[in-house]
């Protein structure tokens, strides 16, 4: 017999097997048809040896009976095997991308049912000769349905076939690739086979089989950054879940690149590409028994056991000395700005995805305190789980979720009289105490609910005046976030809900602060144009909190300045402190506008603010925020009318 093909088999499984574990991986990292290809190669590789092994053995005289059957028996049973799991493999390839598992299931069945045929005739053909037997000189013969396995091998990829055309909407197109370009050569080798017996085929042919695979699917490394070649974030989760499942003490460090986007642009982005290559491949050296991951863009984790405290402080120590010291890349030296979260466990852990979500969180938490360094604390945690409650608090904005408008009166100093009002969001927790909107708003932006609770104050003021007469001539404002005032559809949206209520449009005014409207200045004064001449009333809110534009107040129609609470306060220390109210005051009265002063105290800054020509006054001293049964009772006790 000749054996080159199977000689060949095994030298193109080890290939393979070269290339297939070239990068740091685990079976726990790998999906389930990485695992079947696995199970392919060494099953081909068993093939080649078994085919190596029944041929010497056959072509020696010395051999028991016993033994030459056993071999051969298994050799047809290896055959065979290796090819259920390849059709498994293909099954598990065309199906990746539907979620379907009654195919799956079928298909399995039919590969079993197959199976199980192929060694009801394997057990019977020790007694019965089937397939093989040996003659009383020894030789080997073959049997009358020895082409047995040939036919299974054609009943399997006629089940896989139809599997892909069952399916053939969601197949990907190398499957159909390695479907119409492969198969069709698989009979012709057989039929090669049963020509010239003498060359075992069996070996070579299922060799080709994986390298095809290979090429197509395994050859893109799943699990593996194709950038910095570091194990990807879906690696990480398994990492993580897979610790955590063996209770095994671990840490993480969460590592964010701030200053790559200034690398990219000074010096290009094939240069910053080999920057991230560089810090990656100094990462995974860094710190002995870690795994490192590219999690997305410019974050980086390493995963490592967790012993002592005095030992995870060193490698803190190693990781920042790292980091302070930049990396050297073509020749040049450059600096990293970043910011590192470090995470112990501490055996409370739930999922790899809640460890991440807490990582993130610590990270933002960093930015805004300009840390370079940050421990992700029990205390980070429960900020981030009472972060995840409100996320849920506010994902639906309507009074049965506990959200209420409450309102603050302003006085007008001409006349004494609360003829204005702002509203203000609340939410409740279900034990009456209430959520502070410091807390909650600025998740709301970042969440983009925050334009849900601005139409739920609109129809909730609406409603209000609309059935609390004894409030009429009193106007209401509401803070309005530029994103929304420019959304398609806000103005006609906006008229048509006041509209509804039967609300006069010059009762309702519309407050966003400067830092707001210089990014989209036209089109925010056209909208502004347009709402004015409707008759809605604009506030510049916040005025002197940091930079002031007063090209903003000579363009755009506004009505009336809100003073910041910076102003209001700095007449703690005397009179004097009051001439920039004052020179404001002035000013913005020459330009035709009402001036509103917010965070009033007490009443010696309600008695400074008025002197110094503020037209109405907001504030604790006055009037604090109340809910409407409250507001109402206010009203009865200061009428607008006599």
């Amino acid at each position: 017999m000749i054996f080159i093909g199977d000689y060949f088999a095994l030298g193109l499984v080890f290939v393979l097997c070269m290339f297939f574990f070239d990068s740091k991986i685990a079976l726990r990292y790998m999906p389930k048809a990485s695992k079947l290809y696995i199970a392919c190669l060494f099953s081909t590789a068993l093939t080649a040896l078994v085919d190596l092994i029944t041929g010497q053995m056959l072509e020696m005289s010395h051999v028991l009976l016993w033994q030459n059957m056993l071999v051969n028996t298994l050799y047809f049973i290896v055959n065979i095997l290796t090819t259920s799991f390849m059709a498994l493999y293909l099954f598990t390839r065309i199906l990746e991308h539907t979620h379907e598992r009654h195919c799956m299931k079928r298909a399995c069945m039919g590969l079993a049912s197959l199976f199980a045929v192929y060694m009801v005739f394997v057990v019977s053909n020790l007694w019965n000769g089937c397939l093989f037997y040996f003659d009383e000189s020894g030789a080997y013969c073959r049997g009358p349905l020895n082409a047995l396995g040939y036919f299974i091998t054609i009943g399997q990829m006629v089940l896989v076939m139809i599997c892909y055309f069952r399916n053939r909407q969601n197949a990907s197109r190398p499957m159909r690739r390695v479907l119409f370009q492969t198969f069709p050569v698989i009979p012709l080798c057989i039929m090669l086979q049963r020509a010239y017996p003498e060359i075992m085929l069996n070996g070579f042919l299922l060799a080709m089989m994986n390298t095809v695979l290979f090429l197509t699917f395994q050859g893109q490394r799943h699990g593996v950054h194709s950038l910095t070649e570091l194990n990807d974030r879906h690696r990480f989760f398994t990492e993580t879940d897979y610790r955590i499942n063996k209770n095994e003490p671990f840490q993480i460090f969460l590592i964010n690149i701030k200053n790559f986007g200034s690398v990219n642009q000074k010096h290009g982005h094939l240069f910053g590409d080999e920057f991230l290559y560089q810090f990656a491949f100094s990462l995974e050296k860094l710190l002995p028994g870690s795994l490192s991951f590219h999690m997305n863009g410019t974050v980086f984790a390493t995963v490592l056991r967790y012993t002592y405290q005095t030992t995870a402080e060193e490698q803190i120590g190693v990781l920042l000395d790292f980091l302070e010291k930049g990396i050297q890349c073509a020749n040049r030296h450059i600096p990293i700005e970043y910011v590192v979260v470090h995470y112990v466990s501490d055996g409370m852990e739930c999922t790899a995805a809640e460890i991440y979500e807490n990582l993130e969180y610590a990270a933002v938490r960093a930015y805004d305190t300009k840390q370079r360094y940050i421990r992700c604390t029990t205390e980070v945690r429960q900020e981030m789980i009472r972060r995840r409650y409100l996320r849920e608090r506010i994902r639906t904005v309507d009074r049965m979720h506990g959200f209420e408008v409450w309102f603050q009166p302003i006085q007008c100093q001409a006349t004494g009289k609360f003829n204005s009002m702002e509203a203000l969001i609340r939410l409740r927790e279900p034990d009456g105490s209430l959520i502070s909107p410091a807390e909650f708003i600025p998740l709301a932006e970042q969440t983009g609910q925050v334009s849900l609770i601005t139409w739920f104050v609109l129809e909730e003021v609406c409603r209000f005046l609309k059935f609390s007469p004894k409030l009429n001539g009193v106007s209401v404002s509401i803070n309005l976030p530029m994103p929304q005032l420019l959304e398609k559809g806000f103005v006609p949206r906006f008229i048509g809900i006041v509209d509804q209520a039967g609300i006069d449009h010059d009762r309702i005014c519309i407050e966003f602060t400067e830092r707001a409207i210089l990014d989209n200045f036209q089109q925010t004064m056209a909208i502004m144009e347009q709402l004015t001449e409707e008759g809605f009333r604009f506030y510049l809110d916040d005025f002197g909190a940091g930079y002031s534009n007063f090209n903003c107040l000579l363009q755009l129609p506004f009505q009336i300045i809100k003073l910041d609470t910076c102003l209001v306060k700095a007449g703690k220390n005397g009179k004097r402190d009051y001439t920039m109210v004052r020179t404001l005051c002035k000013m913005f009265h020459d330009m035709d506008l009402t001036v509103v002063a917010e965070g009033a105290e007490s009443d010696e800054e309600v008695k400074a603010l008025a002197e110094h020509g503020v037209d109405r006054v907001q504030g604790y001293a006055l009037a604090r925020p109340m809910s409407e049964d409250t507001v109402l009772e206010f009203y009865k006790e200061y009428p607008i009318e006599e």
